[in-house]
């Protein structure tokens, strides 16, 4: 029965994952993947390769149980699997050990998911539909806080963090009606000119504008990493992510938003069927309305590549929403994905790309931060061509979370400093023509993703979940900041005057600060399920 069933599934899903996986086997996602991929593992899949064609060997005799040629074949499969193993499985478990913290981190997560491929889909399922959705619930009775120490709290006072802090809202709201946050795929802070002058200035002309116009931050970390754990930091102000948190009882930015009166919108690039987002995303982040490639195809949309619609898409569909609630309080997360490593997208003729830009043609990265530049103008001379960009809109443009800082030439010809760093900066730009509620707001302030959620809150007077472990930007002093970031098992801490880099569970040798540090992260993962008492 449990083979009948996995049958009846692959046969049901097939579809889906043949489009999927068809839509992404084209020339632009393999030449990016032969580009960025190390040595080692392409030398791995040659040998494999060769090992496999031998199979195809057609002997003049064909191979019985008993035969010679029949062990022969046996030994060549087990070479192809162990070649296979070793370096689809094992060496990037060398890497761990070799200190590629990022990599190893990111490896943790895909072995767990080539775990379950030894285990039946129906099983896994089967499992999963039998989990109770209130298992939060049944963790808090296995987690539990611990109260900080004098000495602790001490501590932590002089890193600027203090214990159960609670994120104020402005003293007075400002009521913006239409909010959209344009989430950049993997962009760092360091693709614009303005903060890094190896970028030419044609790249970024029109974000360098907004950043030296509008409120920012110079300093405003990844809080986690990939793609659904920054999410997970921005929306639930969480900096550890684990599938607790995956459930329908959570606290987040877009519940706290619908709840006062807002209708939200998550719009996604690529298809609902990666990663099962169409699922899982609304469950851990709660948004009324998630949308993906899907969804715009029979809209009616067409042209999207091997990684989903580009940023002119998104931004067309984004601005017929604002049309569409005109007269509604809408909140709009549209994810974008064109700026993706391995190799960005860019939807521009060759004529139409400045000579500065070109002349660099080693550099397909410069394209692809000139095309988020450049679809990023039309999208605000949109709004303003429709009169969608008043005193009561908010545009944010930020980013999930910042580049893998790995492997890739191209990308580490831009720079050197914080564009090597894991996690790093990423921008931060709050555009409008009400700029009341950042009256007080400091671009030098040192924050991270977690406080994305209590801080947009707090401009809108409504008061932040308990559970959020971030703080709101606009009403603390610039030299209290600080930016916090958790990859992995690896806690990052940053302010004006301190960096702090400790392993939570295997660190050696962990002075005074970096055990509060620990206590503290640990203590806002366990608020999440217990609240703010202790």
């Amino acid at each position: 029965m449990i083979f009948y069933c996995d049958t009846i599934y692959f046969f049901v899903t097939s579809t889906h994952i043949e489009r999927v996986v068809f839509d992404n086997l084209n020339n632009y996602s393999i030449t990016g993947v032969v580009y960025t991929t190390d040595k080692m593992i392409l030398l791995g899949i040659l040998i494999s390769f060769f090992f496999f064609m031998l199979l195809f060997r057609a002997p003049n005799k064909m191979p019985t149980l008993h035969s010679k040629s029949f062990g022969s074949l046996i030994m060549i499969c087990i070479l192809v699997n162990l070649v296979t193993f070793s370096t689809a499985y094992v060496y990037p478990k060398v890497l761990m050990e070799e200190g590629f913290d990022e990599e190893a981190e990111i490896e943790i997560c895909r072995n767990l998911s080539r775990d379950l491929l030894t285990k039946s889909v129906t099983i896994n399922l089967i499992r999963e539909f039998l989990r109770n959705d209130d298992r939060p619930v049944a963790a808090a009775n296995q987690l539990y806080r611990v109260a900080f120490s004098e000495k602790e709290t001490d501590l932590l006072d002089d890193l600027g963090i203090t214990v159960n802090e609670k994120p104020t809202p402005n003293l007075k709201a400002f009521p913006y009606q239409k909010i959209i946050v344009i989430i950049a795929e993997s962009f760092h802070r360091d693709y614009l000119h303005f903060y890094n002058s190896r970028i030419p200035m044609e790249t970024t002309e029109f974000l360098d504008g907004l950043v030296k116009k509008y409120p920012h931050l110079d300093h405003y970390y990844t809080s986690n990493k990939p793609t659904t754990q920054g999410l997970n930091s921005m929306f639930l102000s969480q900096s550890i992510y684990s599938d607790e948190q995956s459930f329908e009882n959570n606290v987040s930015l877009f519940k706290a938003l619908e709840s006062n009166g807002y209708d939200t919108v998550f719009l996604e690039a690529t298809s609902q069927y990666y990663n099962d987002e169409f699922r899982a995303y609304k469950k851990r982040f709660g948004m009324q309305t998630y949308r993906a490639k899907e969804d715009l195809e029979r809209q009616g949309y067409v042209g999207s590549s091997g990684w989903g619609f580009h940023n002119d898409v998104m931004y067309d569909e984004t601005i017929r929403l604002l049309e569409q609630n005109r007269n509604n309080k809408v909140f709009i997360a549209t994810k974008t994905i064109d700026s993706h490593q391995p190799f960005p997208y860019c939807g521009l003729p060759e004529k139409d790309i400045p000579a500065n830009i070109k002349d660099q043609s080693k550099n397909v990265y410069l394209k692809g931060i000139y095309w988020e530049n450049i679809t990023l103008k039309k999208f605000f001379h949109d709004l303003e061509e429709r009169n969608l960009l008043d005193d009561k809109t908010l545009i944010i443009v930020t980013s999930d979370h910042n580049p893998h800082p790995s492997q890739n030439d191209n990308y580490k010809r831009l720079g050197q400093d914080d564009l090597r760093l894991s996690p790093a900066p990423i921008p931060l730009i709050f555009v409008s023509k009400n700029l009341q509620p950042f009256e007080n707001f400091s671009s030098a302030t040192f924050a991270s993703q977690i406080d994305f959620a209590p801080t947009l809150l707090g401009i809108l007077g409504i008061p932040s979940p308990p559970e959020f472990s971030g703080r709101n930007l606009t009403t603390i002093p610039e030299d209290s900041g600080y930016a916090i970031g958790c990859v992995g098992e690896t806690i990052y801490y940053w302010s004006a005057g301190r960096q702090i880099t400790t392993d939570m569970y295997h660190g050696k040798n962990q002075n005074d600060y970096e055990k509060a540090l620990i206590h503290w992260v640990q203590d806002s993962y366990v608020k999440y399920f217990h609240g703010s008492s202790i």
